[in-house]
């Protein structure tokens, strides 16, 4: 992931997720005269209060709301208060013109949305979720799962014309390759969309499918079978860090906070506990 940083806004890329870039504006001042982008923009207020003003009427958005402007819609925004806190998911339109086929498994025209805002806690949340991932280098696994989630919920709330979901059918042969695919990669950058490839799926059917079949997200299924090698590792003897590699992890300190979530002890803790048997 590449940052840059323009006085108090961070701009966000994502080399292995294109057409995506994120915003990070923190306790911006600024007022931006009237304007459009050349794709979505769908983000959230996360301190003070945003205004955007558009055709003429303002709307205030709040911590709990979400906003989603189309591409050429002209605008202005401001803070209400002279200063507020901002993220915003910036998505090329062939993207999400690309989700709404995946979900109705045909093609689809480029979504519109009907509205500049909205008081959506949920599709907040999800917002927020992908942003924490975002600051704390989550996987490139997790950001895609995350945007899935993000964009398809706006398209499905907001969307004018808005695809119908299809009812998904088990694929319990398709959900098993992927699976047996990860117990052989699993030390490797898996992505959503290389095991949806192997599933033979988009990915957005193959996350609601994986999940309906094997009950956790293909995701949580990588780190458990990851924290298994691991655990296989230490008790053969490797230390902590080499045991992290091999099993796929590259940052020492999200192999510790992974490894505890799984077994309820840390690292290092496992080892001292094998020492004492």
């Amino acid at each position: 992931m590449r940052t840059s940083n323009q006085e108090n806004v961070r701009f966000y890329s994502f080399p292995d997720i294109p057409h995506i870039q994120a915003v990070h504006g923190l306790h911006v001042t600024n007022a931006f005269s009237r304007h459009v982008h050349d794709g979505f923009s769908i983000g959230i207020v996360l301190e003070g209060k945003r205004v955007i003003d558009q055709k003429g009427a303002s709307m205030v958005i709040g911590p709990k709301d979400v906003f989603l402007i189309n591409p050429g819609q002209p605008h202005a925004c401001k803070s209400e208060d002279g200063m507020h806190t901002y993220f915003t998911i910036c998505v090329e339109p062939e993207a999400l013109k690309s989700l709404a086929s995946q979900i109705s498994e045909k093609a689809q025209k480029t979504p519109y949305f009907s509205c500049l805002a909205a008081k959506d806690e949920e599709l907040n949340s999800l917002i927020r979720e992908f942003m924490l991932l975002v600051q704390e280098s989550g996987s490139t696994m997790e950001k895609e799962a995350s945007l899935i989630s993000v964009l398809s919920t706006a398209v499905l709330r907001y969307g004018d014309d808005p695809p119908e979901l299809r009812r998904i059918s088990p694929h319990v042969e398709a959900v098993s390759r992927a699976r047996g695919y990860i117990k052989i990669h699993y030390a490797e950058n898996l992505t959503l969309k290389e095991l949806a490839g192997v599933a033979c799926l988009s990915p957005f059917y193959f996350q609601r499918l994986f999940l309906e079949n094997a009950g956790i997200s293909p995701h949580d299924f990588l780190v458990q079978y990851r924290i298994k090698k691991a655990r296989e590792l230490l008790e053969q003897g490797s230390s902590l860090a080499d045991a992290a590699l091999d099993a796929g992890f590259t940052d020492q300190s999200h192999f510790t906070r992974a490894f505890k979530r799984v077994t309820g002890v840390t690292p290092g803790r496992y080892v001292r506990n094998l020492q004492d048997m």
